[in-house]
C-alpha cells in the first residue's frame, strides 16, 4: 500500500509495546503522534 504525502493514514490496528491491539484512529483522538516503523534485518 502506498500513501502519498498529505493523504490521511488508513485506520489500522497495531500492537503496542505490551502486545495490546490499538486502533490508529483512537491514538489521533488523544494527541498528535509520531509512528516509527523499524525494519528487521536478519
Amino acid at each position: 500500500m502506498n500513501i502519498a504525502v498529505g493523504i490521511a493514514a488508513p485506520d489500522v490496528t497495531l500492537a503496542d509495546r505490551e502486545g495490546n491491539e490499538v486502533r490508529l484512529a483512537s491514538l489521533w483522538q488523544e494527541k498528535p503522534r509520531v509512528l516509527l516503523f523499524v525494519r528487521h534485518f536478519g
